[in-house]
């Protein structure tokens, strides 16, 4: 199942790099595959439980360092045979190579 997570902590100033990079620890601190750009980041996880356990996760870990609220937006792309960021990638670019 790929995840797109943003999270955004409210009331902590303008620049939030800090607390992407915190949310990111969290991500590697689980060996989940992902992929950040400048909007969110995409996560590779087994199922709606995992998700759960990192979202909160993620919350506690903005909240220690300062966060007084943590607003997040996620969306979900759940396929029964599974999915991974590369083969999504993968596919995309498989069509652009074949447009004329």
């Amino acid at each position: 199942m790929l995840v797109e997570l943003s999270v955004v902590p409210i009331g902590v100033g303008e620049s939030l790099s800090e607390y992407v990079a915190e949310a990111l620890k969290v991500i590697e601190g689980r060996g989940l595959k992902y992929e950040l750009s400048s909007m969110g980041t995409v996560v590779e996880l087994k199922d709606y439980r995992e998700l759960g356990e990192l979202m909160q996760e993620i919350n506690d870990r903005l909240v220690e360092r300062g966060a007084g609220r943590v607003y997040m937006v996620v969306k979900v792309d759940y396929r029964l045979r599974g999915g991974s960021i590369e083969g999504k990638k993968k596919s995309v670019e498989e069509k652009l190579r074949r447009s004329p």
